[in-house]
């Protein structure tokens, strides 16, 4: 299959950040006095933006203690994004594949936390554009943010792809006329990915190189 642009999710995509995200989400509630949750309720709140994961580990949207633990958070995660965080086995190896092409990031999670990750890995290099959550687009499934880049990169929408590790992604490929391709060892698991009816599904990274030329 022939690609121009591939587009990838950063959470459970190319990254594996969720022990980080899970600390600073505890250490935010036990700043507030709440009780803390389990590492595996964390993950399943990923993917939205940091707006609705703070909501759903708090409880609440909009309120005094909403606002301060969004505060407390940001502070923390910022501190501490790449205390664990690090490519999934097989990605850096993918990016430097596709280095002829275009590459972009397209996450929920935003700029202020995903730029510094991707430097510190050492791989924003690679890629063309980097869209995060509060970077003026709709947060995904909209699909405004890859139109945008199927524009600016001369794309036709059958030579891009956006790969994912949830639903929203998938959602978003679809919203926009993309394939799409997910990924099961993410933090959304197999089931999710599946019901989501991707064009493309893979279990490793490097099975992108064979998908895709």
């Amino acid at each position: 299959m022939k690609i121009s642009l591939l587009i990838y999710d950063l959470d459970g995509t190319l990254i594996d950040s969720k022990q980080d995200i899970a600390n600073s989400v505890n250490w935010t509630l036990t700043q507030l006095g709440l009780p803390t949750v389990s590492n595996e309720v964390v993950y399943s709140y990923v993917g939205n933006g940091v707006r609705p994961l703070i909501a759903k580990s708090v409880g609440e949207e909009g309120g005094a203690k909403f606002k301060e633990a969004l505060k407390i958070f940001k502070t923390h995660y910022l501190e501490h994004l790449l205390d664990q965080t690090q490519l999934f086995a097989g990605v850096k190896e993918v990016l430097h594949h596709f280095k002829g092409k275009t590459q972009a990031v397209l996450t929920n999670k935003p700029g202020v936390f995903s730029l510094p990750i991707l430097k510190g890995l050492k791989v924003d290099h690679y890629f063309s554009a980097i869209i995060g959550g509060e970077d003026g687009f709709p947060k995904k499934p909209d699909p405004a943010a890859i139109h945008h880049l199927l524009k600016e990169f001369n794309c036709p929408p059958a030579q891009a792809v956006m790969i994912g590790d949830s639903r929203v992604d998938i959602e978003t490929g679809k919203n926009a006329g993309i394939l799409t391709c997910g990924v099961t060892y993410g933090f959304r698991g197999e089931e999710e990915v599946h019901a989501s009816q991707p064009d493309f599904l893979i279990a490793e990274p490097h099975e992108i190189i064979l998908l895709f030329k």
